[in-house]
């Protein structure tokens, strides 16, 4: 039994839209992928990455709550949905403490942040069903494979590569939270008015 759901041009108050309040989550997802990973950098590089995911989220923030876009037609999640999305916070939480066990016990520690890029990607895979984002398949597949890069690039002793990874990973999902607040995915395409 399917739940009824608001008339296709519908929108949710912005403070009051899910889909809002959970790129926030992403948002910050983003900046402690590149603040926590940015010293391992060299240079200016790590200033650089930070001053950049700072303006990714002032520009998402303003499209998301100051000048607000139609995200696409909003759908009321389905009970199966919020399983979802707790079975895959669970199971992430899962795979990165088991995950950074076997990296310990095997001496590759400093692979953890690309391991963490990946399963988080992997984690935003099943949102695409679950809340009808597309967003979350594009999203999803850059962390994964960012952080998979990474890790075996990590793996293969190539030193910082896994921080590295875990910074563009940050830089990646802030930028694609711009393109979404801007309503870039949204489907269909129609204006706020």
């Amino acid at each position: 039994m399917s739940r009824p759901q608001p008339p296709a041009d519908f929108a949710p108050p912005p403070f009051a839209d899910p889909r809002r309040i959970g790129a926030l989550v992403g948002l910050v997802g983003a900046v402690v992928f590149v603040f926590a990973n940015a010293p391992d950098l060299t240079g200016t590089v790590a200033t650089i990455a930070r001053v950049v995911v700072i303006l990714l989220v002032g520009a998402a923030l303003v499209l998301l709550f100051g000048f607000s876009r139609w995200l696409g037609r909003f759908v009321v999640p389905a009970p199966a949905a919020l399983v979802v999305y707790g079975a895959c916070v669970v199971g992430e939480l899962l795979l990165i403490r088991s995950g950074s066990v076997a990296l310990d016990d095997s001496g590759h520690g400093g692979a953890r942040p690309a391991l963490i890029a990946a399963v988080v990607g992997l984690h935003f895979l099943p949102f695409a069903w679950a809340f009808r984002e597309r967003m979350f398949y594009w999203l999803g597949s850059a962390l994964m494979a960012l952080g998979l890069a990474g890790l075996g690039a990590e793996l293969a002793e190539i030193e910082t590569t896994a921080s590295v990874a875990a910074v563009l990973a940050g830089l990646v999902m802030a930028g694609l939270i711009v393109l979404y607040a801007a309503g870039l995915f949204a489907v269909p395409r129609r204006p706020v008015s």
